[in-house]
């Protein structure tokens, strides 16, 4: 019994594991915008953490859209030494991409595809209660492709923002 707890409580160390390792997290905003997403965070190590991120969206730039996506992103916290893991300021180079289908002005639907490369900077506060608040801004380059007699290409560097709220466990 004694080795069990000796190889748990390492395998918790080599892993960082503590007791806020994980976050889940939100933007209430977005839905307002057309875009409902979810943010699942988790902590390797004391200084960074990985992020895997789903979106819905219904409405993009006005026009009616039906598009699910996923992407991903490392966080690398510069604050790690004087704050814990995952509060602080951060650096998060992310990638995303979604595919669906978007309606135009004549209801003729079109299949889509949007990926964005990007990096945010960013300050997330965690309190002792588990209550996350997440802010970042970053540029993002994005190129969006549609199946269309017009021309419905979107290429570019557009801006990359967070607001997001959660909780951490």
């Amino acid at each position: 019994m004694k080795r069990v707890i000796l190889s748990l409580v390492f395998i918790a160390f080599a892993f960082g594991i503590n007791a806020q390792s994980n976050v889940i997290k939100t933007n209430p905003l977005g839905l307002a915008f057309g875009n409902f997403n979810a943010t699942y965070e988790r902590v390797f190590g004391t200084t960074s953490s990985v992020l895997i991120k789903g979106q819905y969206l219904y409405s993009l730039f006005g026009e009616k859209v039906n598009l699910a996506g996923i992407g991903l992103g490392y966080r690398y916290y510069f604050t790690h030494a004087k704050k814990p893991v995952p509060g602080g300021f951060y650096l998060n180079p992310q990638a995303s991409i979604s595919i669906g289908t978007v309606k135009n002005d004549a209801d003729e639907s079109y299949s889509a595809t949007i990926i964005s490369f990007g990096a945010e900077l960013g300050y997330q506060w965690v309190w002792e209660s588990g209550f996350v608040l997440d802010l970042g801004i970053g540029p993002s380059y994005t190129i969006g492709k549609g199946e269309t007699s017009e021309d419905a290409d979107l290429e570019g560097i557009l801006p990359s923002a967070t607001l997001a709220i959660g909780y951490a466990f």
